[in-house]
């Protein structure tokens, strides 16, 4: 008795966990990967290809070495996506609460991309599933001379929405692993040397991209340097994020990111960020711009650009029907 209601059990568990895969996935990566259960290893396979799917080439790392700690600081000033997994590889096992802090600062600027990239194509999905709304009404009043273009096109925009689901959740698991390998290399430079500031400043990154506020608050509290008054240009970038991120203030987010760049023109993540934290269409497609120019290959230029230069055009050619 007990065993026929065990399997009683299962089977309809079985059919529940089947259920809840199946239903309502128009998805075409990642066929039978479950987006709340996804592991990082599916996560990998769902981001290479959505990459196929839509076209996106991913970047190839250049055949330079990575041979200094100088030269890695430069890759995460950078922002230089491509080449982080040869500086994780020259900065492996290297002990030192200075070499611990910027593997800290690479594993969470590793993190801090996938979620970057994640939000964008999270941006992306709202505008489609407006769009599908759009598509799928009914209007009554009025005489559709096309329904099949229509259904074609709210099935297009169903696979889409449902493919850029997918993609985000994965980006975010394979985000997991760099936040956590931070916060432990972060940990444990402050253990080695309770006094460094940036250290401390490294870990307030890692809870800025968790959103734990109060361990933010508490980390740079610790960073404060009342001797000096020593102000590096990461605390002013961790100000401007917490701004956006905390308080929905765009308008100091800005402000702090410019100071950030004018202190360090080198601060590509800086840059990208102001793209994405500017609203005005003109204004974004500047920084769009500034942000090619000193990155070609970002990865802001190329899963953002293409949106932002087609809302551009768009806005110009309002523009000049209006003037008209």
């Amino acid at each position: 008795m007990k065993r026929t209601a065990f399997m009683l059990f299962a089977l309809v568990v079985l059919n529940a966990c089947a259920s809840k895969s199946g239903s309502g996935d128009n998805s075409t990566i990642g066929k039978g990967i479950d987006v709340e259960t996804m592991r990082p290893p599916e996560a990998a396979q769902v981001v290479a290809e959505f990459q196929k799917r839509y076209g996106i080439e991913p970047v190839a790392a250049p055949d330079t070495q990575v041979t200094s700690m100088a030269q890695v600081l430069e890759i995460i000033r950078g922002d230089r996506f491509s080449e982080f997994e040869a500086a994780r590889a020259f900065t492996a096992g290297k002990q030192g609460s200075n070499a611990l802090t910027l593997r800290s600062y690479l594993e969470t600027s590793h993190a801090g991309g996938l979620l970057l990239a994640a939000a964008i194509l999270e941006e992306e999905r709202k505008q489609d599933m407006t769009e599908l709304r759009q598509v799928g009404q009914s209007r009554p009043l009025e005489v559709n001379q096309d329904q099949a273009a229509a259904q074609a096109r709210a099935q297009q925009l169903k696979t889409k929405t449902d493919d850029l689901r997918k993609v985000v959740r994965a980006l975010k698991v394979l985000s997991e692993e760099p936040l956590v390998s931070g916060s432990d290399l972060a940990e444990q430079a402050i253990r080695q040397d309770p006094q460094s500031q940036l250290a401390y400043l490294a870990h307030a990154n890692y809870y800025r991209l968790r959103g734990s506020w109060l361990e933010f608050d508490r980390m740079m509290r610790y960073a404060e340097d009342t001797e000096t008054g020593n102000n590096p240009p990461v605390k002013t970038y961790l100000r401007a994020m917490e701004a956006l991120q905390r308080y929905v203030d765009s308008a100091k987010c800005k402000e702090l990111l410019e100071e950030t760049l004018a202190r360090r023109p080198d601060f590509v993540r800086a840059q990208a960020n102001l793209v994405l934290v500017d609203r005005n269409i003109e204004d974004t497609y500047a920084q769009l711009q500034k942000l090619r120019e000193m990155s070609p290959n970002h990865i802001v230029v190329r899963l953002a650009g293409p949106m932002i230069e087609e809302e551009y055009a768009t806005a110009q050619q309002l523009k000049g029907a209006i003037q008209d």
